[in-house]
């Protein structure tokens, strides 16, 4: 796999990784009031589990950088 293909993939991945909560933020937006609640500890879990995956990459990067001194 060559360099572009990555930074296409790359690119890609960034490029979901913004769209999908601003999908669900737009649906929670156009929804009825009573269904609003419902939307919103959905959209909380989303995004609770995006930030813990973002915390475990992180902790993946610095280990690594950690061990490749060592």
């Amino acid at each position: 796999m060559d360099t572009s293909s990555l930074i296409l993939i790359a690119i890609g991945a960034v490029m979901i990784a913004v769209g999908a909560p601003l999908f669900y933020i737009g649906r929670y937006l156009t929804a009825p009031e009573d269904k609003k609640k419902q939307k919103a500890r959905g959209i909380k879990v989303i995004g609770i589990v995006w930030m813990a995956v973002g915390v475990l990459i992180y902790i993946r990067v610095l280990i690594f950088i950690v061990f490749k001194l060592i």
